[in-house]
């Protein structure tokens, strides 16, 4: 089990993504904003980022640099904008497309933390 930052101003998409990665065994906490994905990473850092990178407040570039400073933890950047080279630059360490299959984004999270795979 793995715990998850979602980090989204979409609360549906948290609630979709909450419910899909719970059923497969993940904890998850989730922010709605950049403060309020600072403040949970201050609080615990988690296994894995799910960052949206067209987030309200801070952008994702922001945020993945700030979560860089603060951790080498695995980042998947999501946004519905072809931002691949963008989040990669910045330091993540995937990104995803919305819309996106939840069973390619469960893939991805288990490829960042291949400990879990042992």
């Amino acid at each position: 089990m793995a715990r998850i930052l979602i980090a989204d101003d979409d609360a549906q998409l948290r609630k979709l993504l909450r419910l899909a990665l719970s059923i497969r065994n993940h904890e998850i906490v989730e922010a709605g904003n950049g403060g309020e994905s600072l403040a949970q990473l201050e609080a615990s850092v988690p296994d894995l980022v799910l960052l949206d990178w067209q987030m309200a407040g801070l952008s994702g570039v922001e945020m993945c640099r700030a979560i860089r400073l603060r951790t080498a933890i695995p980042i998947i950047a999501m946004s519905a904008a072809d931002r691949l080279k963008e989040a990669l630059g910045a330091g993540a360490d995937d990104f995803l497309r919305k819309p996106f299959d939840i069973d390619e984004l469960a893939a991805r999270i288990d490829a960042a933390l291949p400990w879990r795979l042992s």
